[in-house]
Parts: structure tokens; sequence; C-alpha cells
């Protein structure tokens, strides 16, 4: 597999900014880190757009939307091994994930210091499944495929070891868990 690293070299924090965001994917029993546009994380496009133009927005035709994800108008299981491999989709490594944050807990006064490097949605293709945890942006969990369930929920720390297992949470590091230390943290500065 064809990391971010091999095709854009370091990868460094900048890549992980408001446009870029990160998302935990189940795909073939695998859990993996995928880096790309906030937008390619919406599964149905056509249910997005339709909600503009229920508002009365003009919007563009649904081609020119779903050109910039390969002409996929719906994201799905039956897809989601052609969107993955899509040059708009990087895979990253959860070692570097793991590096970047423990490089910035010392200085990491509350979970918004290192926020970038979390993901915000966790999507599962296997169980059709979509769970989305963020705090800005298109309210991604309401526009999943027919069939498919989508919540808003703290996957990172409710879903059970079935669903989210400790071996994928790239912040458990030696059994400690960093999310949980850098959110008790910015409680007791509060």
């Amino acid at each position: 597999m064809t990391t971010l690293e091999d095709k854009l070299g370091p990868a460094t924090p900048e890549l992980l900014d408001a446009q870029n965001v990160l998302v935990a994917v189940r795909h073939r029993g695998k859990i993996a880190y995928w880096l790309s546009d906030r937008e390619n994380w919406i599964l149905d496009l056509q249910k997005w757009r339709q909600e503009f133009v229920d508002a009365g927005y003009a919007v563009p035709e649904m081609e020119v939307m779903a050109r910039q994800r390969s002409g996929m108008v719906v994201l799905d299981q039956d897809n989601a091994e052609q969107f993955l491999r899509s040059p708009d989709v990087h895979h990253i490594d959860p070692e570097f994930l793991r590096k970047e944050l423990v490089a910035r807990m010392p200085e990491a006064q509350s979970w918004y210091d290192v926020e970038f490097l979390f993901p915000v949605a966790f999507v599962d293709f296997d169980h059709k499944w979509f769970a989305g945890f963020y705090q800005d942006g298109p309210r991604l969990e309401r526009y999943v495929p027919d069939g498919w369930t989508g919540e808003f929920a703290d996957f990172a720390n409710v879903y059970t070891e079935d669903q989210y297992p400790a071996s994928a949470k790239f912040w458990i590091v030696d059994g400690h868990d960093l999310l949980r230390e850098v959110i008790e943290r910015g409680r007791a500065k509060a």
C-alpha cells in the first residue's frame, strides 16, 4: 500500500489542516487511517446536495460535485476499494500519528492543542456504520447511504473493543491513553 509519505515525502502536521481531515476506516476487517478533503467523507453527495436545493440554494450539478471523488455520488461498501485507491485519499501510518502525538504531549494543555491528529470520523464499510465526532463542518453522519447507520458519537472513547479495538488506536502508548490524559489536562485548567 502506498502511504502519504511515499507520495508526498515526509508527512508534516501542516497536511492535517482544516481542509484535510483524518478518518479511521474499517475495510475488510482492518482499521486504517486515511487523510482526505473533508467533503470526500460525505458518503452520499446526493442527500447533501438535496438539502441545499430544498433550502433554495443554487448548487452545482451532481456530476460536478462527484468529479472530485472519481465520479462516485455514493461512497459505500461496494466502491470503498476504488475510493481508497484514488489519488486524493492518502493512507496515514498510525506510527507517524503516534510519534507526532507523543512529541506534542509535553506542551499540550488540552485536546485542542492536538486535535488535528485525531480522526473526525469512523467509517465502517464492513458493517455499514458511520460515526462523526468533530466541532465544525458539514454534519457528515447525516449523509450516509441507504441501509447505513450514521451517528454523532465519541467513537474514540465509547465504542466497544469489538467496534474499535485499543490495538487500532495510535494514542494508546504502552497501555497509557494519551487522549484521555490530554482531555483531563484541559478539564483541570478549566
